[in-house]
């Protein structure tokens, strides 16, 4: 029965591909063909010149930014003394990836318009309100957004190849020197390719720079284009460059995630001693940095609702109303793209040893999800609602899946997100223990079989986790959601609405909803450290059952 299932589930994995990341690519690709325009010029008017220059220093700066805020969580994490301490900063991390981007820049919005004497004055003696450096700002708000990248990458990049020069370095210098100088070189790769992680979603992201008057960014001109419906063709015509810069940035992070694919399961920290422990009080100054950051919103939440008008009870429970109202819809939206990325990232998981036709299947499956991941959101959306929205496919004399279904809206979530699992199966993958696959494959198992009873026994835990944080991410997506919400079911899209709210200014009502939207966030960053130790003790019960029997075939 097991079997059988799995089958199923690859089926689905396969047309949920085909749907989103199949159709995108393929009216990409068909509108460039079709709807090149000769005799326009070859290069960028001056305006879009002049976004194109502001985006690209505001991500090079959000990237650097992010970069030096993930290095004190980074070392507490791989030099903390007890555990309790490692999940602390591991919770904390989790938060902002998860989070709509949209509310770390709506709590600067709120600063940055707060009549408060004191406030103001601070305000301007950072800055904040100056004007020219819009996109400075922008940056400041990336890099809080996005520092757990670099963050996560750097802990496990030092537990597969920095731990051994760090304790060497730590000979002749301090534990803090010995990681910048000693353990950091040495995980260049991947640190490469976290660096051009942050910078390609902070160049596609158009929620954040609204929000701080930074309207002259690439992102705001693919918004207006994708909300225009603008054919791809058009958008790629008018601003080259930045696509260009974003394909030339995915090659110069393809080596440090190869490298990253090809980490072994064992870790330096256990082949050549103990690292040397941080103290309490380099612990705590760390933690309070990396809380700082995180629940910033928070506190400038609670602190602007105290002036409001009416009680806290009764703004909360307006506030309740308004995401009962639209987050129903974006709630089944969720679930059945964390599903279908689930179902997705079981389709990727193939054994090394497959031939040569599906090898090339699925490196070319993998390849459409992560060229998707790096598309600018409203072009997703726009595309995918151009073809869905076509008369052949949705007639509107009658019931259509773009109208009355939400199949549009999952697909484009589904192009986003679903990398993730994909990325983390694919990686494991090579994980699950040599002896295991043997031994079912001496009792008489087929490919299918293994995978059922061999690999995603051990794979489940990860697989949830990752499929938990597509449902919070495709909760707090705006930037997509705006053009693939269908109009005629069940309400339209609860990040939507709420970043459209907070365009009216200050409102208690708002800030609630804001408060609310961190909810999935913080119970994600709860549940997924509990669902990564699950996961780490069956893999270590997994290494002793190689001797054993692993599949009930007999």
């Amino acid at each position: 029965m097991l079997t059988v299932t799995v089958r199923l589930i690859r089926f689905v994995g396969w047309i949920a591909l085909l749907a989103s990341c199949g159709v995108l690519i393929g009216t990409m690709t068909w509108e460039l063909v079709a709807g090149f325009e000769d005799g326009k010029p070859s290069w960028p008017t001056p305006r879009l010149q002049r976004l194109l220059f502001n985006t690209f220093w505001m991500s090079a700066v959000a990237t650097a930014m992010a970069f030096v805020l993930a290095m004190p969580a980074a070392f507490a994490l791989v030099q903390s003394r007890h555990a309790w301490q490692r999940h602390c900063i591991s919770m904390l991390t989790v938060i902002p990836l998860v989070t709509m981007p949209s509310i770390f820049a709506y709590a600067w919005y709120l600063l940055a318009t707060n009549p408060h004497p004191l406030i103001r004055e601070t305000m301007h003696l950072i800055g904040w309100n100056s004007p020219g450096f819009e996109p400075l700002h922008a940056a400041w708000v990336f890099a809080t957004w996005l520092w757990p990248i670099p963050a996560l990458i750097m802990v496990a990049g030092f537990k597969h190849l920095g731990a051994g020069a760090y304790r060497l370095a730590c000979v002749d210098a301090s534990a803090i020197r010995a990681f910048l100088f000693g353990a950091l070189p040495v995980m260049r790769g991947p640190l490469i390719a976290a660096c051009a992680i942050v910078f390609i979603l902070s160049a596609i992201d158009s929620t954040v720079p609204p929000l701080v008057g930074a309207f002259d960014v690439w992102s705001q001109e693919m918004k207006a284009n994708a909300e225009l419906r603008q054919s791809s063709s058009f958008m790629i015509q008018r601003s080259w460059p930045a696509p260009v810069a974003m394909v030339l940035l995915g090659l110069l992070a393809f080596p440090g995630l190869r490298q990253m694919a090809a980490w072994a399961d064992d870790d330096q920290t256990r082949d050549t001693g103990e690292n040397p422990l941080i103290s309490s009080v380099v612990w705590g100054m760390a933690f309070v940095l990396v809380a700082a950051v995180t629940l910033f919103p928070i506190v400038v939440f609670i602190v602007e609702m105290q002036g409001g008008r009416g009680t806290t009870g009764e703004t909360f429970r307006a506030a309740l109303w308004s995401v009962w109202s639209y987050g129903r819809a974006t709630l089944v939206v969720a679930v059945c793209t964390a599903l279908a990325a689930a179902a997705l990232g079981i389709t990727m998981i193939e054994e090394p040893s497959r031939p040569g036709w599906r090898r090339m299947l699925g490196h070319t499956a993998v390849g459409l999800v992560l060229v998707t991941a790096v598309l600018p959101p409203s072009m997703i959306g726009a595309t995918l609602a151009s073809f869905y929205s076509n008369e052949l496919i949705s007639p509107r004399e009658h019931w259509n899946i773009y109208d009355n279904t939400p199949l549009t809206w999952i697909t484009a979530m589904l192009a986003r997100f679903a990398f993730i699992p994909v990325c983390l199966m694919v990686l494991l993958n090579r994980r699950v223990p040599d002896g295991i696959i043997a031994q079912a494959t001496t009792d008489g198992a087929d490919r299918i079989q293994r995978l059922a009873h061999a690999r995603l026994p051990r794979l489940w835990l990860p697989l949830t986790a990752s499929a938990l944080i597509v449902a919070c991410l495709t909760l707090s997506e705006v930037a997509a959601g705006v053009l693939v919400q269908p109009p005629q079911w069940s309400g339209g899209s609860l990040a939507v609405y709420v970043d459209s709210e907070m365009h009216y200014g200050r409102r208690n009502q708002t800030i609630a909803m804001s408060i609310m939207m961190m909810a999935p966030a913080v119970l994600a960053a709860l549940l997924l450290p509990f669902l990564v130790k699950l996961s780490g003790r069956k893999t270590i019960h997994g290494r002793g059952a190689s001797e054993k029997n692993v599949l009930p075939l007999r």
